[in-house]
């Protein structure tokens, strides 16, 4: 055990929550593509992610967080330092018209408690398949709207630890960036207007139909690989190009959604990239058009 890692170890020691080394991610990614962290770490409570936090601040060792794992590219080799999931922060707490929900709740499990207490607005997000830490991070969305449309706070941890609960006007989101700034998401507040439950499940059940009906959601992908360019649509430039069933090795893009990229079973993180660049090249010649991603790279030399 190397140096670093023996001072982790020892560190974490007291933790309450798992720690783990060389543990693969493949199976915690939509995509199913990657290598291993060299330490997982699940805090169980927000005191203990602190921990996490200050200790890998204090080792100087990397640190990334896992959601849902729905926007992510792991590298064939994995990744290097602790990668830190906060699925133990799985509660949603109501007061009057706002749900607190902690990072750990997923998008859809939100949806139907907001539903089921008879609270409008989170249906915009009807289909999104993360973890609330990871929506508020990417301010994750559809056509219909975004994470931060109703946000009013959030409890995050800083890049030191300290703990501190900041409204919305502390952000400044855009397009699939919650510009946390380093920041992690432990809690999210919304604020939503009382409605029908019936009429709020009839507007998801729509949604749904929508979503089923024009993307491979059963399929292993990242959702949507490019980000859309200003004023047009990444999936209507790649498929007037010519791409959609263009694949590299196990990845195919697929012929149902063309910004879909999808692993039919032994695809790799390699094929997943050079699908990219092949994609890039067409459409760069068709249109002139530099496509910018926005799945988010783990491991790779220049990803997070």
């Amino acid at each position: 055990m190397a140096a670093n890692d023996r001072r982790l170890s020892l560190a974490l020691e007291g933790l309450r929550g798992a720690v783990r080394q060389n543990v693969s991610l493949q199976s915690m990614t939509h995509l199913r593509i990657g290598g291993s962290a060299d330490w997982l770490v699940e805090p169980y409570t927000e005191v203990d992610a602190q921990t996490v936090v200050r200790v890998c601040r204090d080792l100087d060792l990397p640190l990334r967080v896992l959601g849902g794992g729905s926007n992510l590219l792991v590298a064939d080799e994995g990744v290097r330092g602790v990668v830190m999931r906060l699925d133990a922060l799985n509660r949603v707490v109501r007061d009057d018209v706002r749900l607190t929900a902690g990072a750990g709740v997923t998008v859809p499990s939100l949806l139907r408690g907001a539903r089921d207490c008879g609270l409008a607005g989170l249906e915009i997000l009807t289909g999104v398949p993360a973890m609330v830490g990871g929506a508020v991070a990417m301010n994750a969305g559809t056509l219909d709207g975004e994470t931060f449309d109703h946000l009013v706070s959030l409890t995050v941890l800083q890049p030191d630890g300290e703990l501190t609960v900041l409204g919305r006007e502390d952000f400044a989101p855009r397009y699939r960036d919650g510009g946390l700034a380093g920041r992690i998401c432990l809690h999210a507040t919304f604020e939503l207007t009382p409605d029908d439950p019936q009429r709020i499940f009839e507007r998801f059940e729509a949604s749904l139909k929508r979503r089923n009906a024009t993307q491979p959601v059963t399929e292993r992908s990242v959702g949507c690989v490019f980000r859309n360019p200003e004023g047009d649509s990444a999936g209507r430039l790649i498929e007037r190009s010519g791409c959609k069933l263009m694949r590299r090795g196990g990845v195919v893009v697929s012929g149902k959604h063309a910004n879909y990229f999808v692993n039919e079973g032994e695809g790799t993180a390699a094929d997943f990239l050079g699908l990219v660049d092949d994609v890039r090249e067409r459409v760069r010649q068709e249109f002139g058009v530099e496509l910018e991603l926005e799945v988010q790279l783990w491991g790779f030399d220049g990803g997070d």
